[in-house]
């Protein structure tokens, strides 16, 4: 049977193949994609075996995959590696979550530390920003110009933030995160769950950090 469509919708350059899509794997992230001079950069994976197939079906051929960026190591976030094997785009994690995701995706032919993406990174226009507190290799990726921030499971649009609950979280940690996110202007909001905003993104990081300042402090 084939695979249904991706529920697709963009944010200034990048296009959002939202978590709905990939359906029948229980959850999974949104994933973004960005092009850039006729090759695609992948913004997480997805918790989908098969992302290579809803990405053909968003016109994105794996041959033209240049790298896939993970904001960190869960499942939900880099099980569409799977479907890249035959290609083998590069994937950067954080080298602090690298072993989460090879509990999930065993021995992934291509794999480098985010640090090493400092250079691709620029030539997109991107930095990383190290954003512990969900995992200790959390990652956010953030567009100076466009004030735009991928940001994985740190915060999400609403108020909410990731769970420390898991393991390798950590309060502490999260707040100092979102206090950091929180200091940076973010018109654009582009979560690892849940809707994406093109507007206010920082108003709703001020949320998360207000929201865990109560929660994680008791």
């Amino acid at each position: 049977m084939p695979l249904p469509s991706p529920l697709v919708s963009r944010v200034g350059r990048f296009l959002v193949l939202h978590e709905e899509s990939f359906a029948g794997v229980g959850i999974s992230s949104n994933v973004y994609v960005l092009r850039e001079e006729g090759s695609f950069y992948i913004f997480d994976a997805s918790g989908h075996p098969s992302l290579l197939s809803y990405l053909a079906s968003a016109g994105i051929h794996g041959s033209l995959i240049s790298g896939v960026f993970l904001t960190h190591g869960h499942y939900d976030h880099v099980r569409g590696l799977e479907s890249l094997r035959d290609y083998s785009p590069t994937a950067y994690i954080s080298s602090r979550d690298r072993q989460l995701m090879e509990e999930t995706v065993r021995g992934y032919p291509s794999c480098a530390d985010i640090s090493d993406a400092s250079e691709v990174l620029s030539r997109l226009g991107l930095v990383s920003i190290p954003t512990p507190g969900h995992t200790p290799g959390s990652t956010c990726f953030y567009s100076p110009d466009e004030a735009l921030l991928i940001s994985g499971d740190t915060v999400f649009s609403d108020g909410y933030f990731g769970r420390t609950d898991l393991p390798g979280g950590s309060d502490q940690d999260m707040l100092r995160s979102l206090d950091r996110l929180s200091s940076m202007s973010v018109k654009a909001l582009l979560p690892g769950h849940g809707h994406v905003v093109s507007e206010c993104g920082s108003r709703h990081i001020l949320d998360a950090l207000s929201c865990a300042r109560g929660m994680l402090h008791g």
